[in-house]
């Protein structure tokens, strides 16, 4: 395309996906395949084998709708979710959207303060739960907060009550009219940097994105894709479920990862393709049983929610052997905003999260919003379909766009001549050295190539001097690693000197959230306190 400036502006769109609303996708898909899987639970242990065609899932998301209108629920209520993957969640969905009402997802490992915090942030009236994550009853949690939110006023067990609710429905109330723009979820952003953000995400845009997100990926009628993301994540209900659905694509969700189990569902369920992040790849990769495995069905993995360094791609492709896709996107825009595609070729899909999906725009921008040229780094912006609406909060939703009302990512990226961006950091991750711009997400790409090196972290550390000093946190790929001064010297011969760490440390596993981001905050006292400094972060990040 031979482009000059870092400006690319989506034109083409796709009207096979546009301007639909959730429920009205679910039954459009009914009658298309009425008789193909829509969705499958199966070969994992704790849950019930599920297979639901898309008609099946039609009719029963129906008439839990009208029990949940019969109930007294209304439409516009807003319903937590508060449990991990489960069947039920993904009927809880489909019904929540044709009643009209709005789905609040919820991480089900928040312990009380934090529960506490997403139901008073989004005015929940309503919880599912499932019964106990990690040992803790959440029924129990759920009592335990109940004195501190007000607007909460029913509780329910995710399957018991559901079932009840599905085997006494014989309503047949009419259903609420939606509309695509219509608020249908609220995400919370993954607070690495602190408090979560809950993201509005209507209709039309989760439903617009997903598809063209699938499309993009190639995948429809006739495939069946395992994803690894949790459901309370914008990759699981905001995009993986409902771009299945609208492009016919039997999906197949992970209850709890495993990687044992994920490869079964790989195996049996003839999978042609897996979304998942790369911890989750990782571990399939270290699993014993891979090389028995019969994956000949399988055609391709995406990798995301998470940066995804080159060498860890070209080990992944060699040893699936499929093509590997990479992509980029924030809860804020629906998941995806830009995506590498089929049959790119191999510097793009390793050097780059690829071009915008689709009707997409995206623009990088200096600290005054000017457009850089092509190959300097600034903050990434996007326009199109999949912005949310806002934040709940009115100051935090005006920052979160500019004067253009392009939404302000937050990503420090490239964009080459031919629209393909490369994330290079986080704005609030950058670190200033004696003036020098440095971005984390470069650095540890080119540590995550030493071969004893299996995952990257870096932030910067106080110093008198220079303001920040770089330090590099590592997760070895085996114990009889390299020590931190071969490793530095290993840097200094590949990379500019400021490029390369003052402060190397090795830890066992790195803390990270359920997309597999890595929690840089938490890191940053740990370390500080590891080399004697003081804890204050000169570039203003948040703990």
């Amino acid at each position: 395309m031979g482009l000059d400036q870092s400006l690319w502006i989506g034109t083409d769109g796709d009207p096979d996906c546009d301007d639909i609303a959730i429920g009205e996708a679910v039954s459009r898909s009914a009658r298309l395949w009425p008789d193909v899987e829509a969705a499958v639970f199966a070969c994992q242990q704790n849950i019930d084998e599920v297979r639901w065609t898309f008609a099946e899932l039609d009719a029963l998301s129906t008439r839990l709708a009208r029990a949940l209108l019969d109930l007294g629920h209304s439409p516009g209520d807003r319903i937590a979710i508060w449990a991990p993957n489960h069947p039920n969640w993904i009927l809880l969905e489909y019904a929540i959207a044709k009643a009209g009402m709005v789905i609040v997802a919820i991480n089900p490992l928040y312990r009380e303060s934090e529960l506490t915090y997403a139901l008073n942030a989004s005015d929940v009236t309503t919880i599912f739960h499932a019964v106990s994550v990690g040992g803790v009853s959440m029924a129990t949690t759920i009592d335990a907060v109940r004195g501190d939110t007000p607007s909460l006023r029913n509780i329910y067990d995710l399957t018991i009550d559901l079932d009840r609710l599905l085997s006494g429905a014989a309503s047949d109330a009419q259903l609420p009219a939606v509309a695509p723009h219509d608020l249908f979820m609220i995400q919370y952003t993954s607070g690495t940097t602190g408090v979560p953000k809950a993201a509005w995400l209507p209709h039309g845009a989760i439903a617009t994105i997903s598809a063209r997100t699938y499309r993009r990926w190639d995948f429809g009628p006739g495939d069946r894709v395992c994803h690894g993301f949790p459901m309370f994540h914008v990759g699981g209900s905001g995009n993986s479920t409902p771009g299945s659905l609208i492009v016919g694509t039997t999906t197949l969700p992970i209850h709890i990862f495993r990687a044992g189990e994920a490869l079964d569902i790989l195996e049996q369920e003839r999978c042609t393709g897996f979304i998942g992040v790369p911890s989750m790849l990782t571990a399939m990769m270290e699993d014993d049983s891979l090389g028995t495995r019969d994956l000949s069905a399988l055609k391709r993995i995406v990798v995301g929610g998470a940066a995804v360094p080159s060498p860890f791609l070209r080990q992944c492709e060699d040893t699936f052997g499929v093509e590997m896709l990479n992509g980029y996107g924030q809860t804020e825009s629906c998941g995806v905003s830009a995506s590498v595609r089929p049959g790119d070729d191999a510097s793009k899909k390793t050097g780059t999260s690829g071009l915008a999906l689709p009707g997409v725009s995206l623009k990088v921008v200096d600290a005054e919003g000017r457009i850089q040229p092509c190959g300097v780094p600034g903050e990434l912006c996007a326009d199109g379909p999949g912005k949310m609406i806002g934040y709940g909060d009115p100051q935090a939703t005006r920052e979160a766009f500019d004067a253009e009302g392009w939404l302000r990512t937050g990503d420090i990226a490239t964009m080459d001549g031919d629209g393909y961006v490369t994330i290079v950091g986080r704005l609030k991750d950058m670190i200033i050295r004696g003036g020098e711009n440095l971005y984390p997400a470069e650095i540890e790409a080119y540590l995550i190539e030493h071969p004893d090196i299996a995952e990257a972290a870096v932030i910067g550390l106080p110093d008198e001097k220079y303001g920040e000093e770089l330090c590099a946190v590592l997760r070895p790929a085996s114990p009889d690693h390299e020590d931190a001064n071969t490793i530095l010297e290993w840097c200094r011969k590949r990379v500019s000197r400021w490029k390369v760490p003052r402060y190397i440390a090795f830890v066992d596993a790195m803390p990270t959230t359920a997309s597999g981001k890595i929690i840089k905050h938490e890191l940053l006292p740990l370390m500080a306190e590891q080399f004697g400094l003081p804890t204050d972060q000169p570039n203003g990040a948040e703990t």
